[in-house]
């Protein structure tokens, strides 16, 4: 169950591209089944008279329509903006969205190391000009997101101050079965750090889901808490904050 809700807590609240993607496969899977079901009624109404046959045709199509007129503006749906609905913050306050300081938090990595948020700001024992936060299900989106964090960002801003990368690993329940997927994708001995959210604290502490990103300066601000999409926001932000 944890897996399935972990899956499913999507930032419906806003415009996003895996939620999008998700929507139009149901929206797809959905015309599918029910234009099934359709021929496959028409199908067994074969052998009834052909009045009958034809009223049971064109109800069978009334509510076929009824249902998909359900699904609202599928344009929408299939072409989101781009556009942050979020409501606006009090700079200052505690939360997880941008502009709010997030909640300092400890919790453990892929080597059974601790990792404390508050180290890794202005007055820690590790100052990071940035933290970066990728919540990863292992999945094929999560990794084509994580390869590229890798592969572009991580040599982009190679030598421009301090960024700490982190995976957050919310699907794999414990240190040892984060490690074994950390090593079976390539990233062990990488210059991310996996961190085991076996408890989903920083799931629900952020409202992640997978693909979220969430980005934190050194004063412990939150830059940035959506959707990776393509990681241009990302390099925006990265570009914005280091020397």
């Amino acid at each position: 169950m944890s897996y399935v809700r972990a899956s499913l807590k999507m930032h419906f609240s806003r415009d996003s591209c895996v939620s999008s993607v998700l929507e139009a496969s149901c929206i797809a899977y959905t015309l599918r089944f029910c234009a099934r079901c359709f021929l496959a009624l028409t199908q067994k109404l074969q052998f009834l008279e052909a009045p009958v046959r034809s009223w049971c045709k064109y109800f069978s199509l009334a509510l076929l329509l009824s249902m998909l007129s359900a699904c609202g503006d599928l344009t929408e749906d299939l072409s989101p903006s781009s556009d942050d609905k979020r409501a606006t913050v009090t700079a200052g306050t505690t939360g997880y969205m941008p502009g709010q300081l997030a909640a300092d938090f400890t919790i453990s990595t892929s080597t059974a190391d601790s990792f404390q948020l508050s180290d890794n700001l202005a007055t820690g024992a590790a100052p990071a000009d940035v933290v970066v936060l990728y919540f990863t299900m292992w999945c094929p989106i999560c990794l084509a997101h994580s390869d590229h964090i890798y592969n572009v960002v991580m040599p982009q801003f190679a030598g421009r101050g301090t960024i700490v990368y982190g995976l957050v690993d919310y699907v794999s329940g414990s240190v040892s079965a984060a490690r074994a997927s950390e090593q079976a994708n390539g990233y062990a001995g990488s210059d991310f750090v996996t961190l085991v959210d076996n408890q989903h604290a920083l799931m629900d502490q952020f409202n992640g889901a997978m693909g979220t990103v969430v980005v934190i300066d050194s004063d412990g601000t939150i830059l940035m808490n959506e959707d990776y999409r393509n990681g241009a926001k990302l390099i925006d932000i990265l570009e914005q904050q280091l020397p």
